[in-house]
Formats: C-alpha cells, structure tokens, sequence
C-alpha cells in the first residue's frame, strides 16, 4: 500500500516545491540585483564625494584637461582616476543586472565618461 503512495507522494511534494524553488530563485535574482545597483552607487558617491572635496580636480574628469606628473595633485588625480576606472569596470561587468531597457544610456554614459 505504501509502496503505491510513495511515487505519488513524490510527485506531488515534486509539484509543490518547483513552484516554491522558482519564488526563492527570483527573490535571490532581485536580492542581487539591489545589491548590485547599491554597490555602484556607493562608488558612484565615493567619486562625487572626491570631486566635492577637491572641486579643482573636476577639470581633469570632465574637460579633458591634462595634467603633468610634475603637477601638486597628480597622485591624487591618478588615484581619483583609478577609483573611477574601477568603478567603469563595475559596471561593465555587471551591466546585464541593469535590465535590457537601461543599456542604452549605459551604452552612453559609458562611453561618454
């Protein structure tokens, strides 16, 4: 007799945990991806939070302004710039958690900045 259930019992738990398995996947895909996004913005805010404490050094980022090694701010350009570029490759290698309707203006600001 229970040999019967057995096959059935295994389906049915099989019917119910598919479901359940599928719910926690998607709760653990948009986990990542909020964590993901907070990720880039606390760098994204760790650049701004230079660029406001050295509002000077803004030219260097985004007029294309050049600067010599001999320069008084050119390590702290060079490690600016370096956050900067670790942040680019954050985003590069993450850009598919942005959602097909977002790559465009990744596409953009990527290579615009």
């Amino acid at each position: 007799m229970i040999e019967n259930l057995l096959p059935i019992l295994g389906i049915v738990f099989t019917a119910i945990g598919i479901p359940i398995l599928y719910l926690q996947l998607r709760d653990l895909k948009a986990s990542l991806r909020s964590s993901t996004h907070a990720s880039i913005y606390t760098q994204a805010e760790a650049i701004r939070g230079y660029l406001i404490e050295y509002p000077d050094l803004r030219q260097y980022f985004f007029d294309n302004a050049s600067i010599s090694s001999n320069d008084k701010d050119y390590n702290r350009v060079l490690s600016i710039a370096e956050v900067y570029l670790n942040y680019l490759e954050q985003i590069a290698v993450l850009k598919k958690s942005f959602g097909n309707e977002n790559l465009d203006s990744l596409r953009l600001f990527t290579t615009t900045a």
